[in-house]
């Protein structure tokens, strides 16, 4: 036989690739690995429009030379059929056609011709889209690789055929450029490179003119998905700006080709199209389980879909199988080590639509907030105990899911609602742990300005609450304003001596003005949590009279503390609370304090906290000051200086740290000199977290440093000002080109994504000790 390539249904051969093909070197070395190894059955799988079929063509000119025949057979346009039998001769008797098989028994069933015909060959079978006819396909892929000695076949389908050794290759979306990430960041993910490419050949090429913000905000919803990144072309084809195309996405609705487009598989025309196919593939309790799931965001847990889809029309355990229907035809992403499920933006919003048309939104949108609040009161309640860090995952994982529900509560008018969802985010200590506490404080001041003032106690708690963390920010002011509100309205309601108005009036004085008296109020707090069984927060007031204590003395109150919260959070086997009860024996006002354990830093690092290791550092850089290792001192300064500038923070600035920093950098002054601290500052503060993290712990006894030249600093302090690139270039006068290579190498040399991240680069190693570490600005050339 003739080595050939073929392919049936469609008009475009399978090898006549027409576009640019993108990405997928590692899914295409893995198909041909195992297509030369053992496997006689791979399966493309993946969602509508992740380019499984352009994956498919693409292997076959590579690979076609290696068979005696290789066929692509189109199996869009069969359609969903109930007889597998019929369909299975339908597709039989397109590739008898294709391979051109003519000297047969006419009386003959069509498989046992193909099976006879291709039994001793290398026969290569692509069959595209195979989802509607799954049951035939399978069943002749079976006969197929059972029957005949050579015979290979590459299915692409949304679902895998689940026969006995399938080979499933996933092909995940490409990837995307990040949140808020520039034109010269953006250009490095291979789905805005496809966006480029297609719209440059269709005339409309993107430039430095366009704004990037929209086509960044378009590529991320698009998840990264081919179909989706052409349709958004056509878009763009027509003449409409990429905000337009954005803004008027409809859920997808609107993404199509327009009238007359030739060339397009039928199923490929529009989005809702694609989509639609993949619905129709499910049951109706299947349909309505997709729907349902669409409340969630950011992805979901099987308990928290069994909780929030099941009810009288859905069983309960119904939903895992329902789960994994919708797996196998990828519709949702199958849960990950996290244990989460995950599903595509696109995907997602059509199924808001058709929950909509159920009519379910507001009532399943209501029962998903009910779960959220539910599932946060919890974790306050029981953070305490050996399952904290697993509590902090947890609310960590649900943060976007906790957002849309508190947007659902304002969106509602229920805004006290949500506020009491946020009370209990932070009790659970989670924003602290993943530094987010800045958003989640935000998100609370804006719930209280929708709060009526007569919800005193849920608003009460929010004020303490909130003042609480910006007084432990660093953020006096901020904090002051809501403890006096707080103040106010515990009197009003005869609270005044509420736990928790005592948590924050104590911090308040003991750690912003770094007066003892706070001392009786924090324990004051602790008793009253105590009481009503908070002992959680109980900890936390503890956890601060020993912090204020160690740093303010007396050195019997500190011991006192210190002691006493390491001995609690031990029993309880609450493990990042003992990190922290750790620390604070070793403040310089205990009696003997601990300089050499570096185990409880290491265990936070460990564990993924994001606020703690920054304290350590702070602390230790007091160490080495008292040590006489001045040098270390200031870099170890500089370092901390650093994480306190890219997490929002400046607690050097309380009263007992800032105490405390100022004995240590008078003593670097004294015996360094200006020059030699602010060198030393510097090397600190250009350290990455983790070098700097290595500092702390002794691991690193040199300290690396990029060496960037004195154009490359003008360039960074021009994009920290926010000059665009022409600026620039006017400027150090240079081109506009020439400025942006200079950028690109400024990322790639200091490892950053594009010009916010090196904006805040910048300004984290200029001021933040109050001696400039970047050189000044340069004079102008000429």
């Amino acid at each position: 036989m003739n080595r050939h390539v073929r392919s049936s249904v469609g008009s475009t051969r399978a090898g006549a690739q027409l576009t640019t093909f993108f990405g997928r070197s590692c899914e295409l070395a893995s198909v041909r690995e195992r297509l030369n190894g053992d496997a006689r059955i791979v399966t493309l799988t993946g969602s509508p429009g992740v380019g499984k079929t352009r994956l498919a063509g693409e292997m076959l000119v590579q690979m076609n030379e290696q068979y005696d025949a290789a066929v692509f057979i189109r199996l869009a346009e069969i359609g969903v059929q109930a007889d597998t039998a019929d369909v299975m001769q339908r597709i039989c008797n397109l590739l008898i056609a294709e391979l051109r098989i003519s000297h047969h028994q006419p009386n003959s069933e069509p498989v046992d011709v193909l099976i006879e015909h291709a039994r001793d060959r290398r026969v290569l079978i692509v069959l595209d889209n195979c989802e509607p006819a799954l049951d035939a396909v399978a069943e002749l892929v079976e006969r197929l690789i059972t029957e005949t000695s050579a015979v290979q076949v590459v299915a692409t389908s949304r679902a895998y055929l689940d026969i006995h050794g399938e080979h499933v290759v996933h092909l995940d979306p490409l990837s995307i450029p990040a949140e808020h990430a520039d034109r010269t960041a953006a250009g490095q993910s291979e789905a805005v490179r496809l966006l480029a490419d297609r719209a440059s050949a269709i005339g409309r090429p993107l430039t430095e003119q366009d704004d990037w913000p929209a086509i960044v905000d378009l590529v991320r919803w698009s998840a990264g998905v081919p179909l989706v990144l052409e349709l958004a072309t056509a878009q763009l084809a027509a003449g409409r700006a990429p905000a337009v195309v954005l803004d008027r996405l409809q859920g997808g609705a609107s993404l199509r080709y327009g009238p007359g487009a030739r060339g397009i598989p039928k199923h490929h025309l529009a989005l809702d199209i694609a989509i639609c196919e993949s619905w129709d593939l499910c049951s109706p309790q299947q349909q309505r389980v997709w729907a349902r799931l669409t409340v969630f965001t950011g992805g979901f847990t099987l308990e928290a879909a069994e909780q929030v889809c099941a009810d009288e029309l859905i069983d309960h355990d119904e939903v895992l199988a329902i789960l994994d229907h919708l797996v196998r035809y990828s519709v949702i992403e199958g849960a990950s080590s996290d244990a989460r499920y995950r599903q595509h933006t696109f995907l997602r919003e059509y199924g808001l639509r058709r929950l909509s048309a159920f009519g379910e939104l507001g009532s399943l949108r209501d029962r998903h907030c009910a779960w959220i609040a539910g599932l946060v009161r919890e974790a306050a309640d029981r953070w305490f105990g050996p399952e904290e860090v697993r509590w902090l995952d947890l609310v960590n994982a649900e943060s976007r899911n906790i957002t849309a529900a508190v947007a659902w509560c304002a969106e509602r008018d229920e805004a006290e609602r949500g506020l009491a969802i946020m009370v209990d985010v932070l009790l659970t200590r989670a924003p602290f742990f993943f530094a987010t506490e800045i958003q989640v404080c935000r998100l609370v001041e804006d719930l209280l300005r929708a709060v009526s003032t007569e919800a005193a106690d849920v608003r009460i708690s929010a004020l303490a609450m909130a003042g609480w963390v910006w007084i432990a920010l660093g953020d006096h002011e901020r904090g002051k304003t809501h403890l006096d509100e707080c103040r106010r309205l515990a009197c009003d309601a005869g609270k005044e001596d509420a736990p928790a108005v005592q948590l924050v009036e104590g911090t308040y004085e003991a750690l912003a003005l770094g007066e003892r008296s706070g001392f009786t109020k924090l324990a004051a707090a602790s008793a009253g949590f105590r009481a009503v069984g908070a002992y959680g927060l109980a900890y936390m007031a503890d956890l601060f009279h020993a912090m204020t204590a160690g740093l303010l003395g007396p050195a019997e109150e500190a011991d006192r503390m210190s002691q006493r919260c390491v001995a609690e959070a031990r029993s309880r086997g609450a493990e990042w609370a003992l990190t922290w009860a750790e620390w604070t024996r070793g403040l310089p006002a205990c009696s003997d304090p601990v300089t050499n354990n570096r185990a409880p830093l290491r265990r936070q690092i460990e564990l993924g906290d994001l606020w703690g290791p920054g304290w350590w550092v702070e602390k230790n850089a007091w160490e080495c000051a008292q040590a006489g290792d001045f040098v270390g001192a200031a870099r170890r300064i500089g370092g901390s200086d650093s994480l306190q500038a890219r997490h929002g923070v400046h607690y050097n600035g309380l009263a007992g740290f800032k105490y405390h920093r100022g004995r240590a950098t008078a003593a670097i002054a004294l015996v360094l000199g200006p020059v030699a601290s602010t060198v030393a500052y510097r090397e600190g503060s250009m350290l990455t977290d983790e070098q700097i993290m290595a500092l702390a712990l002794g691991d690193a006894d040199t300290v690396p440093e990029p060496t960037l030249t004195e154009r490359q600093w003008e360039i960074a302090r021009l994009v920290a000002k926010k000059l665009k690139n022409q600026q620039i270039a006017a400027i150090v006068q240079f081109s506009a080109r020439t400025v942006e290579n200079e950028l690109t190498a400024l990322y790639d040399l200091l490892d950053l994504e594009g010009r916010q991240q090196l904006a805040d680069w910048y300004w984290a190693r200029s001021a933040p000790t109050g001696a400039p570490t970047a050189p000044a600005a340069t004079r102008r050339r000429g």
